[in-house]
Formats: C-alpha cells, sequence, structure tokens
C-alpha cells in the first residue's frame, strides 16, 4: 500500500523560454536550484503546485487565481544554471494556465512540490509496456516519456501500444528513442488484438488510460497471466489535483473494494489491483 509523500517546501522557479512541445504536449521550461526537488526514482507521474499570481515586496498581488495549478514533470536535465524541468502545461482555456503561458522569460513562479507517488521500476523487469490511449488524453504520453532511458539504459526492452484516431505524427516519433518498439491502435479491435499479443511477455505495464479502461484492461491480463498480481501493471489517473496534500478531498476517486482515496497523495500512480478487479 502506497504512502502519502512528505509535504515539500516552496520553490522559486524561473522561467527558462517559450513553451516546448514534447510528444505532443506543451511544456513549461523552469529552471529551478539545483538540488531543491528530489529526484529519486523517476519522475513520470510526479507533479508540482504552481502559484498562478505574481509578487511585489513578498506579497501577493492578485486573489483572483486563487488555487494552485498541478504540472506533471516530463524531463529533468541538470544545466549550468541549475536543474531544468519540463512541465505539462494543458493547452486548455483555464485562466491560470493561460496565466503561466504569458510569463516572459526569466520570471518567477512559485512552486510546490514535488509532489506524488509516481511511476516505480523494479530492478528485476526487463521488459516493458506502456499503454497510452491518446484519445482520452493527447498529453499521457509525455507523461510517461520518462520512463523510457531507465529502462534503456539497463539494457531493457520498452514496448509502446499507443490508441490513437489517424497516424502518428512525425513529431511525436522523434521524442521516442529508436530503441522503442512502437505499435499504434486505430481502433479498439486493433487495440484489444495488439494488447492481448504484448502482454504476456512483460515483465511491467505502466498505463495512461481512462478509467472505462481498468476492467478490461485487469481482464485481459487475468486472461493471459492467470491472475492480477501486485506490481504489474500502474495506471497514472486522471483526477482534479487541488491542495496536493489530501485536505480538499478533490482528487477522491473510487477503488475495487468500493471504498475511494486521494489521488494527490496516495497516487496519482496507482497499483491497477487498487482499481480493478
Amino acid at each position: 500500500m502506497s504512502t502519502p509523500t512528505p509535504l515539500p517546501i516552496g520553490l522559486t522557479a524561473h522561467i527558462a523560454g517559450p513553451v516546448r512541445w514534447v510528444a505532443g504536449a506543451p511544456c513549461l521550461p523552469l529552471i529551478l536550484p539545483e538540488g531543491s526537488a528530489s529526484r529519486e526514482g523517476p519522475i513520470a507521474g510526479r507533479y508540482f503546485l504552481a502559484r498562478c499570481a505574481e509578487e511585489v515586496d513578498g506579497e501577493r498581488t492578485d486573489w483572483s487565481l486563487y488555487l494552485r495549478r498541478p504540472l506533471y514533470a516530463v524531463q529533468q536535465r541538470t544545466q549550468e544554471t541549475g536543474d531544468e524541468w519540463l512541465l505539462h502545461l494543458p493547452p486548455d482555456e483555464d485562466p491560470g494556465h493561460a496565466w503561466l503561458r504569458r510569463r516572459a522569460e526569466g520570471v518567477a513562479v512559485h512552486l510546490l512540490g514535488p509532489f506524488g507517488n509516481g511511476f516505480a521500476l523494479p530492478d528485476s523487469g526487463r521488459n516493458l509496456l506502456l499503454l497510452v490511449d491518446l484519445t482520452a488524453n493527447p498529453g499521457w504520453l509525455a507523461l510517461l516519456l520518462a520512463l523510457l532511458e531507465p529502462m534503456l539504459d539497463r539494457g531493457g526492452r520498452v514496448t509502446l501500444l499507443l490508441r490513437l484516431d489517424g497516424s502518428l505524427d512525425e513529431a511525436v516519433l522523434s521524442h521516442l528513442p529508436i530503441a522503442v518498439e512502437i505499435h499504434t491502435a486505430p481502433d479498439e479491435a486493433a487495440w484489444t488484438q495488439a494488447l492481448t499479443t504484448a502482454i504476456p511477455w512483460a515483465d511491467q505495464i505502466c498505463a495512461g488510460v481512462g478509467r472505462e479502461r481498468y476492467t478490461a484492461l485487469a481482464q485481459a491480463i487475468q486472461a493471459k497471466r492467470f491472475r492480477l498480481e501486485e506490481g504489474f501493471c500502474q495506471v497514472l489517473v486522471q483526477a482534479d489535483i487541488l491542495c496536493g496534500v489530501g485536505a480538499c478531498l478533490a482528487c477522491v476517486i473510487p477503488t475495487a473494494n468500493g471504498g475511494i482515496t486521494r489521488a494527490c497523495t496516495h497516487g496519482p500512480v496507482f497499483d491497477l489491483t487498487r482499481l480493478a478487479q
């Protein structure tokens, strides 16, 4: 059972440039002080909470955007000026996201984080299957990209199964290592067939799929492996994350045993055994 992560302290980040597109998702580049954000294990599935307001002499100047916005980690690189993080910035009409898109290079942004339990890659696994439903969330592939290098660096194998409408964009392909085996499913029949073929050889599955797929995914695993074992399949859930500490309960999601759990502290990555039976 996952345990809540400790409450992080505030960080002052600075905009490193214009929004960048990674695997079909817009990302905000931010420079954080080197070593200020923990990087133990893959960053995939972890997030920061950004304050969408400026400060003058330590005082907030605008309270109209009261709530912080969750920004999921996509990439981290150490630079001479500090640690550069790419954080997914959804391309919607949310006023907080719009405020962040308007920030100029060098402007400070206050963050809390990183929060949450992300994906975990066991030392023994060598065959990783990534499941991504781009029809449900076009940004999910970018949020799982940080799992690729750790698995490939250990000599492992990565297969990516994408559910998408149409063909895969060349700009998306450019962010995928050549060693990754890619399969696309343009419809549900193709998705089911590809999943049935891929499950038997996988040592671990990491997925970005909608809640409506949890039960079918669990059943497909059981059909090929006889039972769904804890630790075999992890899922990044969609939830309304506001506070990051489980206090507001906006992020609660149903569990397989009929209860509820808080995605912001006990997730947002969960073992599939907690979500479906």
